[in-house]
């Protein structure tokens, strides 16, 4: 076929319908777009991509529509089918979601032919969010063939930013593996310099590498290293090496290192598990290359041990080293401890307790934060801006909020950017938390509180049905107030009521009386109490396990003051799971969190509810039941873990 075109652009497109008019046309975003043909391998897109390639293919004639019959799951079949339909006198590639410079293209394309290069190679302009940056940029440029395909092979990612001879291609019948899911291009690129007479780095970009954060419901290859990957990246090295061997140079000696290095981070921040048989597989690759790799590897600690325990080549060991290591870093650990037996199972797991809001042991944060992959900070407070501040790149942080922390102004202080994602219980204070400290919406995630519903008896104690429940009632904001007035006028009723205090109580904690509006409340409650000679009729219970907490209970009050409302209060769902009739009192976003059926408009309404509940045993079974099915199917551990899986899998990804 003659050539009619300057350059072939072969853009394989799957579902590409946001990105591909941006990719198409950045091409003809030149002044002679008619010297490149454009060729769009569409791998069965069922979106709106299709439409929108012929939308502009009506509107210019450089541009070619080729459908695969079926999906192929990859690009190289597309690739292939590309070169196959190809006129130009060069081949290029691009991605449905990057974009070029049609300009720097056609410039390399005339240097190439000048200089009668049959492969030129550029570097990289890459683009993440509003950000760019040159990648892959040779500063010494050598002039002898061996040299420069060395120096392409060491410094450069194996990428389609080069340009190839279309005649090379069909007289060497070079063609992109289609049984290879990843290192692909690396076969393709050693197999073209292999044949290459005379290969070319021209000091110019024209392919514009788009790093976009990775959606998390279609992981490329490069981000899912299992069985498959692990074994067709062996097999790209040892084709590669192959390739080179053939003309004096050595992939494992160039290259390997850093390949290796990739697999280690694969293996930690993407795998889900590899096989006994795909890890003797590597096992013996790395140990049959290790005169390569040993010396000059370079390794952190982390993923030098793993490196090593490949070597060594014990499985079970293996197993235990590459799982992900979790710090979980923080004051006042009683929300998270409990998760810890459930997340044991896929991460090694330790914990960096500090003694207050902005203090700690610093030398043991310092070591941990060395050793850990993903540092979870319990609440918004100093170990927040301390992590933040001290991760390096290939860590992952994750921060979750309550309400307290809007309290304070460490928000203020913490890198934005060196946080991937920060977790609240509810939507409403996912809000607050953006308004406030202009935290990006885009690293927000909701994660609700969880109930262990296993864990609570229904068993109940005589009377239960007249003991109605407040877990918590400091600081004031909690509304004891409120629920020694329900106590009283039920009292009024029937004097078998009775209010348990559960938790701290006001009279142990210092700060309460060195803090005189508080101090001035929970003296109200005192008088309130002895005015209405309520004494007898309340129960302090202090601390009590979470499992046998609701055994004396009916009844479970959230009274929270609408002013400074809950951010999730767990205490009436964990009751409604021990039988209790778990009660709110409405405070702003509790709908968000709690069914219709929970929430009570007025304290009068929540008195007549508990008198006649108290005295109707099927009325309160019921409104119990009916709540229960709620909490269990939206707050189960079970529902709590498969979201944070989501979430933590997307935070390894992320970057």
């Amino acid at each position: 076929m003659e050539n009619t075109y300057d350059v072939s652009v072969i853009v394989t497109s799957y579902q590409a319908e946001k990105s591909i008019m941006s990719a198409i046309l950045s091409i003809l975003e030149v002044d002679t777009p008619n010297k490149i043909e454009i060729i769009v391998v569409d791998d069965c897109s069922t979106d709106t991509t299709i439409e929108k390639v012929s939308t502009l293919m009506r509107q210019y004639h450089n541009i070619k529509l080729i459908q695969m019959p079926v999906n192929t799951g990859g690009p190289s079949k597309p690739r292939n089918e590309g070169i196959r339909r190809a006129s130009g006198k060069y081949i290029t590639f691009l991605d449905d979601d990057d974009t070029l410079d049609a300009s720097h293209l056609l410039a390399m394309v005339r240097e190439a032919d000048e200089k009668e290069a049959d492969f030129a190679k550029g570097y990289l302009k890459c683009i993440e969010g509003s950000k760019s940056y040159i990648a892959n940029r040779l500063m010494n440029i050598p002039k002898d063939k061996t040299a420069i395909i060395q120096n392409i092979v060491a410094y450069q990612s194996m990428t389609q930013d080069f340009i190839v001879r279309k005649d090379l291609i069909k007289q060497n019948k070079l063609s992109y593996r289609e049984d290879i899911k990843i290192g692909e291009d690396t076969i393709f690129i050693t197999s073209i310099l292999k044949k290459a007479s005379h290969p070319i780095y021209i000091d110019e970009y024209f392919l514009k590498y788009n790093k976009t954060p990775i959606d998390i419901n279609n992981v490329s290859a490069t981000q899912n290293w299992g069985d498959q990957e692990i074994s067709h990246q062996i097999i790209a090295w040892q084709i590669a090496e192959e390739n080179l061997q053939e003309i004096g140079l050595s992939y494992y000696k160039i290259r390997l290192c850093a390949g290796i290095r990739n697999v280690l981070l694969g293996l930690v921040r993407y795998s889900n598990g590899i096989s006994i048989k795909t890890f003797s597989l590597l096992s013996a690759f790395m140990k049959e290359t290790k005169d390569y790799t040993c010396r000059t590897i370079n390794l952190i600690e982390r993923y030098q041990q793993l490196y090593d325990v490949i070597l060594e080549g014990n499985y079970e060991k293996y197993c235990q080293v590459v799982k992900r290591r979790l710090l979980i870093a923080g004051y006042d650990l009683k929300f998270i401890m409990p998760l810890v037996k459930y997340l044991e199972k896929d991460y090694n797991i330790k914990i960096d307790e500090w003694t207050g809001h902005d203090s700690h042991n610093e030398k043991q944060s310092k070591k941990m934060l060395e050793w850990a992959d993903i540092i979870w900070c319990e609440w918004l407070l100093g170990n927040a801006v301390y992590y933040a501040k001290l991760k390096n790149k290939t860590q992952r942080l994750v921060i979750r909020t309550h309400r307290f922390e809007l309290d304070r102004d460490f928000g203020f202080k913490v890198q934005w950017e060196q946080v991937d994602m920060i977790f609240t219980v509810g939507y409403y204070y996912l809000e607050q938390f953006i308004e406030k400290f202009n935290i990006p919406r885009n690293k927000m995630r909701l994660l609700s509180n969880y109930v262990e519903e296993e864990i609570y008896t229904t068993h109940k104690n005589s009377n239960y049905q007249y003991h109605i429940g407040m877990v918590g009632i400091v600081p004031r904001r909690k509304g004891y107030l409120r629920g020694l007035e329900i106590l009283k006028r039920l009292v009024e009723r029937n004097d078998q009521y009775k209010l348990y205090v559960m938790g701290k109580n006001y009279q142990d904690l210092p700060w309460i009386k060195n803090n005189p509006v508080e101090a001035e409340y929970y003296e109200q409650c005192e008088n309130y109490i002895k005015v209405h000679h309520l004494e007898e009729h309340i129960v302090y219970g202090g601390f009590i396990e979470r499992e046998k907490l609701y055994e004396d209970l009916g009844f479970v009050l959230s009274l929270s003051d609408s002013k400074a409302p809950e951010s999730f209060h767990l205490a009436p769902a964990e009751a409604i799971c021990s039988g209790c009739l778990g009660m709110v009192l409405r405070w702003p976003g509790v709908e968000y969190i709690y069914p219709d059926n929970a929430i009570y408009e007025s304290v009068d309404e929540i008195i007549e509810t508990i008198y006649k509940a108290s005295s109707d045993e099927t009325y309160f079974r019921d409104k119990v039941e009916k709540l229960r099915q709620y909490i269990v199917q939206n707050y189960s551990i079970e529902q709590f873990l498969q979201v944070l899986r989501k979430y933590l899998v997307q935070i390894r990804m992320m970057g």
